[in-house]
């Protein structure tokens, strides 16, 4: 059977100057991204810009798509930015590119059966003696097999092989080309005494069993070294991280509590050093599967004690929360964060955590502003709704504002603002009285007495 499988290798190997040119005109196709960006196959697509038209590549950070991010090539390809980043944020704003909004957990769907997307590029580990291609630490693609037409895998033996539903089978795949290159790394980045005292808020809230989702940064990093004194922690995220491993290595982390995939760590793609990559091969304990299965908040919401922890870029007094846009320029994408959220606030004793430094500098005036504002900026996305907050934490506390009324959560969100923006937020909150009625002194104190109202 081993002969079989290796036959139709070679039968489906060839270049991938060879594999793009079944890519014809008005075409949509699906990449992979990030670390395991199939760069071969991008390129090579790439290569032929001027003889097509018409065709869309799709896909969150996909590096080396910036080739192409030019006006003269629009009639030809255009690039569907489902996650802004710096490598294209500027072409995305000057309308180059275009970016479609979307819930990481309806990714399949969105992008196949009503995007339109019949055709992915992929990056795998080699094929195994049984047929299967692992699809590694990119987050893969399987949730969209019903719809693709065409998949075009990327072989590279660098790649560390990660369990779970996380492999194509030669038969499911069309095409295949090599390229064997080391995989690109991202150390920790090292956190800041704001992100060391905003994790020391955090986790005084996390109790022994919970289930940890984190991002990536250094706040998620600061987290993990907080947790250090934690039992029994289990891990369900979208991006792992080296923090997991860190966590692992010092027994705190063993995933015996959980109560979905108990002694397993869910995830869907992975970015770190090459430590943590060496650590992700072929380690029985990890489960990376399609995003549609790991990030429906059902399934996340199935883990007990559901920690969930996210930033944002600012936040009003209210509760709405913009975590993608500077008004309206798009800077991320939504991500699996309202999936995390909403499912840590389903789950049984769960917890969903925005964390964010009070302040920051304003990217267009280079002044520092609060990231807690009377309102969002004209054209802010709300990217968590009032109604879907649950604790806000920065340097200064963490405050719960599930079930507070309009009032309550000014006043919460007032009170771990940077005290040099407090008695702006009062001002505002006072002057709408929709917040506070005249006769109510719920936000004065003996401080703000000396004000002028």
């Amino acid at each position: 059977m081993g002969n079989k499988w290796q036959e139709m290798y070679k039968r489906k190997l060839t270049t991938a100057e060879e594999a793009v040119k079944n890519i014809k005109d008005g075409d949509k196709v699906f990449s992979g991204g990030a670390s395991t960006t199939p760069d071969k196959l991008i390129n090579a697509l790439l290569d032929r810009v001027e003889e097509l038209r018409g065709v869309v590549v799709g896909g969150l950070i996909v590096l080396g798509i910036d080739r192409i991010l030019k006006k003269e090539f629009m009639p030809h390809i255009e690039y569907d930015n489902y996650y802004s980043t710096v490598l294209d944020r500027e072409a995305l704003h000057q309308g180059i590119c275009f970016h479609t909004p979307f819930h990481f957990s309806e990714l399949p769907k969105l992008t196949c059966e009503l995007a339109g997307y019949r055709k992915q590029f992929v990056q795998v580990c080699p094929m195994d003696k049984n047929g299967y291609m692992n699809c590694s630490v990119s987050g893969n693609g399987l949730g969209a097999m019903d719809w693709h037409d065409e998949i075009y895998v990327e072989v590279n033996e660098y790649l560390p092989r990660v369990h779970g539903l996380n492999s194509y089978h030669i038969t499911q795949v069309h095409h295949i080309v090599e390229n064997h290159r080391p995989i690109i790394e991202l150390p920790p980045e090292p956190p800041t005494e704001k992100d060391q005292a905003i994790a020391e808020h955090i986790v005084k809230h996390v109790e022994d069993g919970s289930t940890i989702q984190l991002g990536i940064g250094a706040l998620p990093n600061a987290v993990g070294e907080c947790l250090m004194e934690r039992k029994h922690l289990g891990c369900h995220t979208e991006m792992m991280s080296d923090a997991y491993m860190k966590l692992f290595e010092a027994e705190v982390l063993d995933n015996s509590k959980k109560t979905f995939h108990p002694f397993q760590m869910n995830g869907f793609f992975a970015i770190g050093s090459k430590n943590f990559y060496d650590w992700l091969d072929d380690n029985p304990m990890i489960y990376f599967s399609p995003i549609s299965y790991n990030n429906d908040p059902y399934n996340v919401a199935k883990n007990d004690k559901m920690i969930s922890i996210n930033s944002c870029l600012e936040i009003d007094i209210t509760g709405q929360c913009c975590s993608e846009s500077f008004g309206p320029y798009q800077f991320t994408a939504t991500g699996g964060q309202v999936d995390f959220t909403r499912g840590a606030w389903m789950s049984r004793g769960g917890k969903a955590f925005i964390a964010t430094h009070s302040t920051a500098k304003d990217y267009q005036t280079g002044e520092t502003v609060s990231k807690i504002v009377p309102q969002l900026r004209p054209g802010a996305v709300v990217t968590l709704t009032r109604t879907d907050i649950m604790y806000v934490a920065t340097e200064y506390g963490v405050v719960n504002l599930k079930g507070k009324s309009l009032r309550e959560r000014a006043s919460a969100l007032i009170s771990i603002a940077h005290p040099d923006f407090r008695g702006e937020l009062r001002r505002y909150a006072r002057e709408v009285k929709y917040f506070i009625l005249p006769e109510h002194d719920v936000l004065v104190d003996i401080e703000d007495r000396r004000l002028t109202w």
